[in-house]
């Protein structure tokens, strides 16, 4: 338990550094966006957030249907797993 406990910190750590890393060097050029579903219409709240938790906390507000999506090169994509399972971890808490 304690070894599970000790991975997913080293995930949220390794996913935090690296949405602090897309700050500094716009290079990396990935930030994350928060987006939920209103009357069967996707929606995105179009914010740059620079890590997933703070993206996550924009789209927590619009209900249930939230998600975070990463953008790369200004295309979203879905996120990877580790990224994921920051978020979801941040979802089941609250």
């Amino acid at each position: 338990m304690a070894e599970d406990s000790q991975k997913t910190k080293r995930h949220n750590l390794v996913v935090e550094i690296f949405g602090m890393l897309s700050l500094r060097f716009k290079t990396l050029n990935v930030y994350y966006e928060a987006g939920w579903t209103d009357s069967f219409c996707h929606l995105r709240c179009w914010h740059e957030h620079p890590t997933l938790l703070e993206a996550a906390e924009c789209g927590m507000p619009h209900g249930a249907g939230w998600y975070v999506l990463a953008v790369e090169n200004g295309k979203p994509r879905q996120l990877w797993k580790p990224e994921e399972k920051v978020v979801n971890e941040f979802r089941f808490r609250r």
